[in-house]
């Protein structure tokens, strides 16, 4: 058998180590932006999601959000956009930034525009 492992009466199991393959791999990157408006203490996100398997991009743009809101809403458009994922193939990166930074890490152009709810949109880049 492939998986066995042969131990004998020297072997000492603080030494023994045990490699399993890694299960999943990463499809999507989520590169947030965050900036914490000290004045009236809100917190505001933009964030690009790069699809890796098809070299595809979507922009949700500069909105209100704090703690883990960024997440929720990128696995939310990636659901909408008809992806089916674990959240291990989802790797989230997040960088606090200035206001000017996370505007325009959110910025795409009006014809590429993508609702996936009623009011709720993001940028989809090719």
């Amino acid at each position: 058998m492939e998986n066995e492992i042969h131990i004998n009466k020297n072997d000492s199991l603080v030494s023994l180590k045990v490699y399993e393959p890694k299960k999943y791999k990463t499809r999507f990157i989520a590169k947030t932006k965050e900036w914490h408006d000290r004045l009236n203490g809100n917190t505001y996100f933009s964030t690009r999601i790069e699809i890796v398997e098809h070299d595809v991009m979507y922009v949700i743009p500069f909105q209100n959000g704090y703690g883990d809101h960024s997440e929720y809403e990128v696995k939310r458009l990636l659901k909408k956009a008809g992806y089916k994922f674990d959240n291990q193939e989802i790797k989230f990166i997040k960088y606090d930034a200035l206001k000017r930074d996370v505007e325009k890490h959110g910025e795409g152009s009006e014809d590429s525009l993508f609702y996936y709810d009623d009011n709720t949109y993001a940028y989809y880049l090719d």
